[in-house]
C-alpha cells in the first residue's frame, strides 16, 4: 500500500470519529440540557427533604365508618423542617378536616393517591408550599 493512502485512511477515520463524538455531545447538550426547556419552563430537580412525623389520626368518616392512620410529611428542603414543626397545630387541623370529609369509598387503595394529592394541596396552603410528599405509615378503616 502507498504511504499516502494509509495516512489518508487514518486521517479519515480520525476525523470521522472526532465528528461523531462532537456531534453526539452537541446533541446531548441540545436535547438533554439542564437549562430551561423550549417552552420556557425550567427543569425541576427534586431534592429529598426531611421527613417529619405528624402523628396518629382517628376520624369518623362520612357515612359512619372510621379511619385510623399515622402520617409523616416530606418537606421541600432542610429549611422546611422548621416551618412544618412550627405549623404543627395547623397541619393536624387541616388533616383532620380533610380526612373527616371523606367516605369509606375514598379510602380504597385505588383512590388513595387522590387523597394524598388533596392533602398535599391543603397542607401547602397552610405551610406556604413546604410539603412535597405524604406518607401513610399505617392505614386502618372500617
Amino acid at each position: 500500500m502507498d504511504r499516502k493512502l494509509i495516512i489518508a485512511i487514518f486521517l479519515a477515520g480520525f476525523l470521522g470519529s472526532t465528528i461523531g463524538v462532537v456531534g453526539t455531545l452537541g446533541a446531548q447538550k441540545l436535547f438533554f440540557s439542564d437549562s430551561p426547556s423550549p417552552t420556557g419552563q425550567a427543569v425541576i430537580k427534586k431534592e429529598e427533604g426531611p421527613v417529619i412525623s405528624v402523628g396518629e389520626f382517628t376520624v369518623n368518616l362520612q357515612g359512619g365508618a372510621f379511619l385510623k392512620t399515622s402520617i409523616a410529611l416530606e418537606g421541600m428542603n432542610e429549611k422546611s423542617e422548621a416551618v412544618l414543626t412550627a405549623k404543627d397545630a395547623f397541619i393536624k387541623d387541616r388533616i383532620n378536616t380533610v380526612l373527616s370529609s371523606k367516605t369509606l369509598k375514598d379510602m380504597q387503595p385505588e383512590v388513595r393517591e387522590d387523597l394524598k394529592h388533596e392533602l398535599i394541596t391543603q397542607l401547602n396552603e397552610v405551610t406556604g408550599n413546604q410539603v412535597q410528599g405524604i406518607f401513610f405509615l399505617s392505614f386502618v378503616y372500617q
